[in-house]
Protein backbone atom coordinates (compact mmCIF):
# COMPACT_ATOMS: atom_id res chain seq x y z
CA UNK A 1 0.00 0.00 0.00
CA UNK A 2 1.27 3.43 -0.91
CA UNK A 3 2.01 5.98 1.77
CA UNK A 4 0.67 9.49 1.54
CA UNK A 5 1.92 12.89 2.62
CA UNK A 6 0.03 16.10 3.25
CA UNK A 7 1.69 19.17 1.78
CA UNK A 8 0.90 22.85 1.38
CA UNK A 9 -0.14 23.53 -2.20
CA UNK A 10 2.72 24.90 -4.28
CA UNK A 11 4.08 24.92 -7.84
CA UNK A 12 5.21 21.27 -7.60
CA UNK A 13 1.60 20.01 -7.60
CA UNK A 14 -0.34 19.13 -10.77
CA UNK A 15 -3.54 21.11 -10.32
CA UNK A 16 -4.63 20.83 -13.96
CA UNK A 17 -5.17 17.05 -13.82
CA UNK A 18 -7.33 17.10 -10.67
CA UNK A 19 -11.01 16.21 -11.20
CA UNK A 20 -13.40 15.63 -8.30
CA UNK A 21 -16.65 15.64 -10.21
CA UNK A 22 -17.59 19.03 -8.74
CA UNK A 23 -16.66 21.70 -11.32
CA UNK A 24 -16.72 24.63 -8.88
CA UNK A 25 -14.36 22.81 -6.49
CA UNK A 26 -12.02 21.81 -9.32
CA UNK A 27 -12.01 25.36 -10.64
CA UNK A 28 -11.08 26.73 -7.21
CA UNK A 29 -8.10 24.37 -6.95
CA UNK A 30 -6.92 25.11 -10.48
CA UNK A 31 -7.43 28.88 -10.56
CA UNK A 32 -7.56 30.32 -7.04
CA UNK A 33 -6.20 28.10 -4.27
CA UNK A 34 -2.49 28.70 -4.84
CA UNK A 35 -2.94 32.47 -4.98
CA UNK A 36 -5.02 32.41 -1.79
CA UNK A 37 -2.34 30.33 -0.06
CA UNK A 38 0.44 32.70 -1.18
CA UNK A 39 -1.54 35.75 -0.02
CA UNK A 40 -2.52 34.23 3.33
CA UNK A 41 -6.26 34.27 2.58
CA UNK A 42 -6.52 30.55 3.29
CA UNK A 43 -4.27 27.51 3.30
CA UNK A 44 -4.80 24.66 0.88
CA UNK A 45 -3.21 21.34 1.72
CA UNK A 46 -2.95 18.51 -0.78
CA UNK A 47 -2.59 14.77 -0.28
CA UNK A 48 -0.03 13.15 -2.57
CA UNK A 49 1.76 9.82 -2.72
CA UNK A 50 4.96 9.88 -0.66
CA UNK A 51 7.04 8.80 -3.65
CA UNK A 52 5.50 11.37 -6.05
CA UNK A 53 7.86 13.52 -8.13
CA UNK A 54 6.89 16.92 -9.62
CA UNK A 55 4.45 17.50 -11.09
CA UNK A 56 2.85 15.62 -8.21
CA UNK A 57 -0.62 14.18 -8.78
CA UNK A 58 -3.08 15.53 -6.23
CA UNK A 59 -5.20 12.75 -4.70
CA UNK A 60 -7.27 15.18 -2.66
CA UNK A 61 -7.18 18.54 -0.95
CA UNK A 62 -8.78 20.75 1.64
CA UNK A 63 -8.75 24.45 2.39
CA UNK A 64 -8.89 25.98 5.87
CA UNK A 65 -9.40 29.61 6.78
CA UNK A 66 -10.14 31.41 10.02
CA UNK A 67 -13.57 32.99 10.14
CA UNK A 68 -15.96 34.80 12.41
CA UNK A 69 -19.48 33.44 12.85
CA UNK A 70 -22.62 34.51 14.64
CA UNK A 71 -23.28 31.16 16.28
CA UNK A 72 -25.97 31.96 18.83
CA UNK A 73 -28.58 29.21 18.55
CA UNK A 74 -26.34 26.75 16.70
CA UNK A 75 -26.39 23.14 17.91
CA UNK A 76 -23.80 22.26 20.54
CA UNK A 77 -22.22 25.71 20.86
CA UNK A 78 -21.28 26.74 24.37
CA UNK A 79 -23.95 28.59 26.28
CA UNK A 80 -23.41 32.26 27.00
CA UNK A 81 -21.65 33.19 23.75
CA UNK A 82 -21.33 36.92 23.10
CA UNK A 83 -23.82 38.40 20.66
CA UNK A 84 -21.02 39.51 18.35
CA UNK A 85 -19.25 37.07 15.98
CA UNK A 86 -16.85 34.52 17.46
CA UNK A 87 -13.87 32.70 15.97
CA UNK A 88 -14.04 29.38 14.14
CA UNK A 89 -12.27 27.63 11.28
CA UNK A 90 -13.98 27.26 7.93
CA UNK A 91 -13.35 24.09 5.98
CA UNK A 92 -13.80 25.89 2.67
CA UNK A 93 -13.39 22.95 0.34
CA UNK A 94 -12.55 19.26 0.61
CA UNK A 95 -12.41 16.90 -2.36
CA UNK A 96 -10.85 13.67 -3.60
CA UNK A 97 -9.84 13.03 -7.18
CA UNK A 98 -12.24 10.76 -9.10
CA UNK A 99 -9.42 8.21 -9.49
CA UNK A 100 -9.36 7.55 -5.73
CA UNK A 101 -12.95 8.22 -4.67
CA UNK A 102 -14.30 5.36 -2.58
CA UNK A 103 -10.85 4.57 -1.15
CA UNK A 104 -11.20 6.58 2.07
CA UNK A 105 -9.27 9.63 0.88
CA UNK A 106 -12.11 12.01 1.85
CA UNK A 107 -12.25 10.51 5.34
CA UNK A 108 -8.46 10.79 5.68
CA UNK A 109 -8.54 14.42 4.52
CA UNK A 110 -11.33 15.31 6.94
CA UNK A 111 -9.43 13.69 9.80
CA UNK A 112 -6.31 15.69 8.97
CA UNK A 113 -8.30 18.92 8.65
CA UNK A 114 -9.95 18.29 12.02
CA UNK A 115 -6.58 17.68 13.68
CA UNK A 116 -5.07 20.88 12.23
CA UNK A 117 -8.17 22.84 13.27
CA UNK A 118 -8.05 21.44 16.81
CA UNK A 119 -4.39 22.45 17.14
CA UNK A 120 -5.12 25.92 15.79
CA UNK A 121 -8.09 26.51 18.07
CA UNK A 122 -6.16 25.21 21.08
CA UNK A 123 -3.57 27.92 20.41
CA UNK A 124 -5.94 30.77 19.56
CA UNK A 125 -9.44 30.00 20.83
CA UNK A 126 -12.56 29.45 18.80
CA UNK A 127 -15.77 27.46 18.95
CA UNK A 128 -15.15 24.80 16.28
CA UNK A 129 -15.17 23.96 12.58
CA UNK A 130 -17.74 25.16 10.07
CA UNK A 131 -18.34 23.66 6.63
CA UNK A 132 -20.68 24.58 3.82
CA UNK A 133 -21.50 21.31 2.05
CA UNK A 134 -21.18 21.79 -1.71
CA UNK A 135 -24.20 19.57 -2.41
CA UNK A 136 -27.09 18.13 -0.44
CA UNK A 137 -25.56 14.66 -0.90
CA UNK A 138 -22.42 15.72 0.97
CA UNK A 139 -24.36 16.70 4.08
CA UNK A 140 -24.64 13.06 5.13
CA UNK A 141 -20.86 12.61 4.68
CA UNK A 142 -20.18 15.34 7.24
CA UNK A 143 -22.96 14.19 9.55
CA UNK A 144 -21.28 10.75 9.80
CA UNK A 145 -18.39 12.54 11.51
CA UNK A 146 -20.48 14.46 14.02
CA UNK A 147 -21.19 17.66 12.14
CA UNK A 148 -24.67 19.07 12.66
CA UNK A 149 -26.65 21.44 10.48
CA UNK A 150 -27.01 24.89 11.97
CA UNK A 151 -30.61 24.98 10.70
CA UNK A 152 -32.92 22.35 9.22
CA UNK A 153 -32.60 23.44 5.59
CA UNK A 154 -29.06 24.79 5.68
CA UNK A 155 -25.99 23.30 4.00
CA UNK A 156 -23.84 24.90 6.72
CA UNK A 157 -22.72 22.41 9.33
CA UNK A 158 -20.84 22.80 12.58
CA UNK A 159 -18.57 20.65 14.74
CA UNK A 160 -17.65 22.03 18.18
CA UNK A 161 -14.04 22.23 19.28
CA UNK A 162 -14.44 19.44 21.86
CA UNK A 163 -15.50 17.03 19.06
CA UNK A 164 -12.72 17.82 16.57
CA UNK A 165 -10.35 15.06 17.63
CA UNK A 166 -12.17 11.82 18.34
Amino acid sequence: MSRFVLELLDASHDRKSFHSGLPSVDQYLKETARSHTEKGVSLTRVLVRAEAKPPKAILGFFTLTPCMVEAVGWPEVPKGLPRNPVGAVLLGRLAADLSVQGEGIGTRLLSLARRITAESLAATGGIGMVVDAATDDLISFYEKFGFRRIAGDSRRLFLPTRSLVA
